[in-house]
């Protein structure tokens, strides 16, 4: 039964390094995870914001709220899957049970952006009930696998509090 759960550095580091492993996409988009030292550090520094979504009782991704604004009630959601966990529904269930535990802490607007050319994360998006609002031209640099800088452009897609809830089976948050 998926779930989501508190991050554990020590329990999880090595899943987190697989998933890492796996992806190309992951590594250009984060802090390098290369060793599980670095996994361990990623996972510690990360804790208070992020959510591991657990597949019987193994980490195969992240759903994450970062810089939360109490005063205008918003925060920024991102998250990741391991490829071998993609494809099943488990991200968009996992941002909506996130996006639901944080309007009932009081939050208002919850926005995230994808790059335009990751369609299936904007799906993601917008099945978990997140609408596009707009595009950020150049928004974002990263190397290729040649070490050459790519800009992409950014998808920005927001919830509000007050929008219609999708139609998902949320995940137990643990």
């Amino acid at each position: 039964m998926p779930r989501l759960r508190p991050w554990s550095p020590e329990r999880d580091a090595a899943a987190v390094l697989a998933a890492f492993e796996a992806s190309a996409d992951l590594h250009r988009q984060a802090p390098p995870i290369r060793t599980l030292a670095d996994a361990r550090e990623h996972l510690a520094a990360i804790a208070a914001e992020a959510l591991a979504i657990d597949v019987d009782g193994t980490a195969v991704g992240c759903v994450m709220a970062g810089s939360r604004d109490p005063r205008h009630g918003t925060a920024w959601l991102s998250y990741w899957l391991a490829p071998s966990a993609r494809g099943r529904g488990l991200a968009a269930r996992a941002l909506d049970s996130m996006s639901r535990a944080l309007f009932a802490d009081g939050l208002h607007r919850l926005e995230l952006g994808a790059r335009a050319n990751n369609p299936a994360s904007i799906a993601v998006a917008e099945r978990a009930g997140y609408l596009r609002e707009g595009v950020e031209r150049e928004r974002l640099r990263y190397a290729d696998e040649q070490g050459r800088d790519e800009r992409f452009d950014v998808v920005r897609l927001a919830r509000l509090a007050t929008d219609p809830a999708p139609d998902l089976a949320p995940l137990e948050l643990a």
